[in-house]
Formats: structure tokens, C-alpha cells, sequence
């Protein structure tokens, strides 16, 4: 993983696969190989992930990019990986598309897919509304995430 990383860092091309899956189904459907796993993709929210988060201003107004996330998503992208944007704001996509591939490119990101649905071939879902839970449980795999939730 830390070679990874160090190839991504410096530049060098990178020949990925889905290291995680490798071997397993990949997909709910129980299916194998490379077009399976080349339908698999990574989900990231807009606002508060991929973009600050403020008070709502309408679907023109998207927030400055997040640097950390900026980084990360690149590097899905030069592994390999699809990436989505998921967004609440895409229920209306006629109103919400447009702004989010201008403020992409304005951003120098490439063209991505915007979704506010998950499929069966999402493999992660990057949120800051997210808790993560053991699955079948329904319990929290880490403690609840205050302060971000305020009464």
C-alpha cells in the first residue's frame, strides 16, 4: 500500500485492480472477473466532502473544494476506480447537473457521473452524514460522530 501511495505521489503511471475483491464475488449478484469489477464504483457526496459545506444558496452555489478529498479522489481516479459524485441535489437534475460540471471543471476535476442513488456495484460511499455500522447489527462501528450533530 505505502509503494502505492509513493508511485501516486511521484507521478508514475499505475496499473490498479480492486485489490480488496480480488478473487471474491464483487458485485450482490455473485459475479466475477474484470467486467464486474469494471462496473464497480466509489461514491463521494458534494457538499461538506468534496466541497465546504455552508448554508443552503441554491444549486448555483457549490462550496470551494476540499483539498484532502480533492487528493483522494484523483488518486481513485489514476488507480483505476469510478468515481460518482452522490448527491441529495441531484433529485433535481435538470437544476443541479449543470452547476456541479462547471464548478468540476472550474475545479480542474474530470467529468464524473452524478448520482443521488446507490446501486448494487457501489463498493463505498465517502459522506459527512455517514455512520458507518456492523453489518446485521445496526450498532456503530466507532462512537457517534459529535460535535457534528448539535441539538
Amino acid at each position: 500500500m505505502f509503494r502505492f501511495f509513493k508511485q501516486a505521489f511521484s507521478r508514475q503511471n499505475l496499473e490498479v485492480r480492486v485489490p480488496h475483491a480480488r478473487g471474491l464475488p464483487i458485485t450482490d449478484m455473485n459475479q466475477y472477473g474484470e467486467e464486474a469489477e469494471s462496473r464497480q464504483w466509489i461514491g463521494v457526496d458534494l457538499d461538506g466532502t468534496l466541497a465546504e459545506a455552508g448554508p443552503w444558496q441554491g444549486f448555483e452555489h457549490i462550496g470551494k473544494p476540499v483539498p484532502n478529498m480533492v487528493k483522494r479522489l484523483k488518486i481513485w481516479i489514476e488507480m483505476g476506480y469510478r468515481v460518482k459524485i452522490v448527491t441529495a441535489r441531484a433529485e433535481k437534475p435538470e437544476l443541479a447537473i449543470p452547476p456541479i460540471l462547471s464548478w468540476l471543471e472550474e475545479n480542474n476535476l474530470p467529468k464524473l457521473e452524478i448520482t443521488n442513488a446507490k446501486d448494487m456495484d457501489m463498493i463505498e460511499l465517502w459522506d459527512d452524514r455517514c455512520v458507518q455500522v456492523v453489518p446485521n447489527t445496526g450498532n456503530p462501528i466507532g462512537p457517534n460522530p459529535d460535535p457534528y450533530r448539535s441539538r
